[in-house]
């Protein structure tokens, strides 16, 4: 159980802790250890400042066991009250002592923990807390698992775990981190305390945890049309814990509060109960109408209206925010709604960091007002979970979060590992549930990603104990079993999938949870993880292990290598840009005929590599990025060429006497229509003064659409001028306001 501490009184244990470094990894057993015990002589040990990833420390890169020590006092406005000292995470494994007392075990890498110190403190003297923190490699075993006719090394060619015991996702396994797809792609740990560690204060009888449900009011039209129609009301359903410490049975009132947070109203007060509560722990059903409800939309389609729960139970109460929102994934087709209305998400795919210690509301600010810029609705979190702050954010801004669990390769599929992580999966659900933003969850990101022919049947076992497990915390959300099925696609064209794909004989599906291509960041960003002396000529083992992929670079995408190291810089951010801009135009003209959602891989990189973001990890842009926030807009209007095979991301080359032609999309994701919109487009010859040919036209773009609006054609004359060419194609409203401006360059022969 995810106990919450907001607003309780704490006291905080983040600062100087004195450590000291153990090869491997061994379970406590409770017995006293000599780096535990209280009076242990830690004067010689060094000190370093908690939180935080001991990867970004002088420890570096170690694999194994960090003994953690710092004494304490309690301060007196925490005395004489329930006293927890709590983790809010710790990466991998956490043994706890306070002043000679085990305190327990604990296993992850995002999920708080904390354990109840009352009666092992002394509340006015000196104290003692010992965490012993084991992140050591998983004991999988690392197999070659593709062969081919390329200048890697064996060590450096594409190995895959057999299965991996430890429940990371991204932090163990994963394209885009150190060590990459190379038999050392465990490098780079994530081990540490990396969140906050505090002293938190409980009455003898308190609110532990609640869960927050929420439905749109819907009423039968009786006396009219007999439809069923929203009333105005929002249903407010509350799953309390209370916990009773006093040994005995108590009679409690409870009631539930819901008051406007971001906007002004009045206060909703009712569900009061009378309670009887033994000791231990119980759960409260509270239940509350709130009337003339204000919803919480995407920031596109609405404001992102948020309130505040507080349930009272005794002399305790506990608030949480929350917003008042239905969100459906409707299965026949794949399409979302949210409060009953069709929505299309321009997602990203995020991280903040391979060591989230990093991660701060000053960083995640930036980040997302850039989406907000970019016109950028959801994000999509996977394989990881980012710090509770971030998903406030998102609650506030109006970003609508899709968020994976902690799975992303080649894990076992053993009952063990299926029941460890359930549990982890369950905590995940408790920390995550009321956060108005959270619009849908995965329990895998890749379940079926295995290169070796004795594949683990973790889609049939795994996958479906989780989606169970994660069902039993929040059964409103729809939960997705795991990338490919279900309808989710990866179509990372020149990346994953070949730069020549036909993607007019490819199926495409609803759900696009990863598009974009791989690049190479500026050259001031490469020199800080690659050798000056293996920059040029590439030492390719070097660049294959800090993400290259020397055979997706070169065979998928077919990436000029030239003659200098800047010039390859280029033609590689040239290629991405190119092939993620045409991308989305592919994916935006067949909005709702299927995709309903797209989710670029990835914002940022997680770690200095040659990745695939839109920045790189020092948030330095490729060249991609002003490419994507062009096209990204809520109106686009774009091309389709008349071509077969229809490639993404090529030079586009005509002959003299042919003819250039294809459809013109406009793609409106506004909720309104546009009377009176002028759509016009033209082809120059270089830096000719005149079009060769072009139209003007007005019309009214339905809100909520996707419509091919023109057929553009040029028969090109045999005397035409050779060289570069450009179509140029604008959408204004009826006054004149530019929606949307969009190109494609050809060359004619």
């Amino acid at each position: 159980m995810i106990s919450l501490h907001q607003g309780r009184a704490t006291a905080t244990l983040d600062g100087t802790w004195k450590y000291r470094l153990e090869d491997g990894y061994k379970a406590s057993d409770g017995a006293p250890s000599e780096y535990a015990r209280a009076a242990h002589d830690d004067g010689d040990w060094p000190e370093l400042d908690l939180p935080t990833n001991w990867y970004l420390t002088e420890i570096g890169d170690f694999f194994g066991t960090v003994w953690f020590r710092r004494h304490f006092t309690v301060p007196a406005d925490l005395a004489g009250q329930r006293l927890f000292v709590r983790f809010e995470a710790v990466d991998y494994y956490a043994d706890v002592w306070v002043n000679d007392v085990y305190l327990g075990h604990h296993e992850g890498m995002f999920n708080p923990f904390e354990f109840d110190i009352t009666d092992v403190v002394d509340p006015g003297g000196d104290n003692v807390i010992v965490l012993k923190d084991g992140a050591p490699r998983d004991e999988t075993e690392y197999v070659q698992a593709v062969f081919s006719d390329n200048p890697l090394s064996d060590e450096y060619q594409r190995h895959q775990a057999v299965a991996i015991s430890q429940i990371k996702g991204h932090m163990i396994d994963a394209m885009h981190r150190p060590g990459s797809m190379t038999k050392f792609r465990q490098d780079g740990t994530s081990g540490g305390p990396w969140g906050s560690i505090d002293l938190v204060a409980r009455p003898d009888v308190y609110v532990d945890n609640v869960r927050i449900f929420t439905r749109i009011g819907i009423k039968k039209d009786w006396l009219g049309d007999q439809l069923d129609k929203p009333d105005g009301t929002g249903l407010v359903a509350v799953d309390a814990t209370v916990v009773n410490t006093t040994g005995e049975t108590v009679v409690a009132r409870a009631d539930l509060t819901i008051t406007p947070k971001t906007f002004d109203g009045p206060a909703t007060r009712g569900g009061e109960r009378t309670l009887v509560l033994p000791p231990g722990r119980s759960v409260v059903k509270l239940v509350l109408t709130v009337p003339e409800a204000r919803l919480w939309w995407t920031w596109d389609h609405g404001r992102p209206d948020l309130y505040t729960a507080t349930v009272r139970v005794h002399e305790d109460h506990l608030d949480q925010s929350f917003g008042i929102k239905e969100i459906r994934h409707d299965d026949a087709t794949g399409q979302w709604y949210l409060n009953g209305k069709r929505i299309f998400l321009r997602g990203m795919r995020y991280i903040t960091s391979q060591w989230l210690s990093e991660g701060n509301r000053e960083l995640w600010d930036a980040d997302l007002q850039k989406m907000l810029d970019m016109q950028i609705n959801s994000i999509r979190i996977g394989s990881h979970v980012e710090p509770d702050d971030f998903y406030t954010m998102c609650d506030e801004l109006g970003f609508l979060v899709w968020q994976v669990f902690p799975l992303h390769y080649c894990v076992s599929d053993s009952d063990d590992f299926i029941a460890r992580a359930s549990e982890m999966i369950r905590d995940m659900g408790e920390m995550l549930v009321n956060h108005a933003s959270l619009g849908m969850w995965s329990v895998f990101k890749e379940p079926e990603i295995y290169l070796l022919p004795d594949k683990p049947n973790n889609y049939f076992r795994l996958c479906q104990i989780l989606k169970e497990t994660l069902g039993t915390v929040d059964p409103t959300r729809w939960i997705h079993l795991g990338d490919y099925r279900e309808g989710a696609q990866n179509l990372m064209i020149g990346g994953v999938q070949p730069g020549d794909k036909d993607m007019h004989t490819t199926i495409v599906q609803p759900q696009i949870v990863e598009f974009g291509a791989a690049s190479i960041p500026n050259l001031e960003t490469l020199r800080t993880f690659i050798p000056e002396d293996k920059l040029w000529p590439p030492d390719w083992d070097t660049w294959e292990y800090h993400g290259l992929f020397y055979d997706l670079a070169f065979k998928g995408a077919k990436v000029e290598l030239g003659s200098s190291l800047e010039e390859f810089i280029d033609n590689y951010q040239s290629y991405e840009a190119l092939v993620v801009k045409e991308q989305i135009e592919f994916f935006r003209q067949r909005k709702y005929g299927p995709v309903a959602s797209m989710y670029l891989y990835y914002w940022s990189d997680s770690c200095p590599i040659i990745g695939s973001g839109l920045l790189d990890y020092y948030r330095r842009p490729y060249k991609v990025y002003d490419w994507m926030k062009a096209v990204y807009t809520r109106v686009l209007v774009s091309f389709e060429r008349d071509a077969s095979p229809y490639v993404l991301g090529r030079e586009k080359v005509y002959t003299r006497g042919s003819t250039f032609a294809g459809k013109l999309w406009v793609t409106n994701d506004v909720d309104t229509a546009y009377d009176g919109a002028r759509i016009a487009w033209e082809i120059r010859a270089g830096g000719a003064s005149e079009p060769v040919t072009g139209r003007t036209f007005s019309g009214t773009l339905p809100a909520d659409s996707v419509e091919q609006a023109d057929n553009v054609v040029w028969d090109i004359p045999a005397d035409a001028e050779p060289g570069a060419h450009r179509l140029t194609m604008s959408v204004m409203d009826g006054g004149g306001e530019v929606l949307s401006e969009n190109f494609l360059d050809f060359e004619v022969r």
